[in-house]
């Protein structure tokens, strides 16, 4: 009879701290991104808000991963052992398509505040982020595909183009941008088994668990902190330029 897994409380407590930590800071980024309307211009208000909303909906989804992970183990002794209660890998899901095509759609805003659409206008824009995040949930592989295509528009790459490097945030977009592809691309690999997480069934999920929390910190959090500065210094640059 195979035993039941089990984790030692170094390995339960790690990923636990990952968790809060991601869910706090998505949390936390939402609230700055929120806050910082008071300081900004009035053109770049909506992206802030919408950026937070989706955020907090994010942080919302996230902290049920956190919750699933605490259901999941209970303490026996000197190790945490499986109760039968499921993980919540579908609210990992819901969080990314709530957070990313939203604070995406929020740069290409921006990127189109200078009034040059060079053929891609917002409508259009609005409507993939808007496909991106129903499909998600339901499709990896569709969801992958539409997410290259809206990266190559909102970075501004031939043929969709948002007034090339001459429009505001060119190279804050394309970090951001880059930040998301890249996150992405290691939960697949993850899902995959591309990546190496060891041999032992608790060593693959302690590690398959932190590597999904520093992409949702890496698709979350750094594109939200990117934006926040941007604005912040296109606002500073705005008012610099009034009589």
């Amino acid at each position: 009879m195979a035993s039941l897994l089990t984790l030692s409380i170094g390995e339960y407590s790690a990923v636990e701290l990952i968790l809060r930590l991601t869910t706090a800071l998505i949390g936390m980024m939402a609230i700055l991104l929120l806050f910082s309307i008071s300081c900004s211009s009035q053109q770049f208000r909506f992206p802030l808000i919408l950026s937070s909303v989706a955020l907090f909906g994010a942080a919302w989804f996230e902290s049920g991963v956190w919750v699933a992970w605490k259901d999941a183990f209970e303490l026996a002794g000197t190790s945490y052992c499986v109760t039968g209660h499921i993980l919540a890998s579908q609210d990992r899901i819901i969080a990314w398509s709530l957070g990313v095509p939203a604070v995406l759609f929020c740069f290409g805003m921006i990127r189109l505040s200078d009034g040059i659409s060079n053929g891609l206008r917002l409508e259009k824009i609005s409507l993939l982020f808007l496909g991106l995040a129903i499909i998600a949930p339901f499709s990896s592989l569709l969801a992958i595909i539409l997410l290259i295509a809206v990266s190559v528009a909102v970075m501004g790459v031939w043929p969709f183009r948002l007034s090339g490097n001459n429009a505001p945030m060119a190279v804050e977009t394309r970090i951001a941008t880059g930040c998301v592809l890249l996150s992405t691309a290691l939960t697949f690999l993850g899902s995959w088994n591309l990546l190496p997480l060891g041999k032992s069934p608790n060593g693959i999920l302690v590690r398959g668990e932190i590597i999904h929390s520093l992409c949702d910190l890496l698709s979350l959090v750094v594109p939200s902190a990117i934006l926040l500065i941007g604005v912040l210094k296109l606002s500073h640059q705005a008012s610099a330029k009034k009589p």
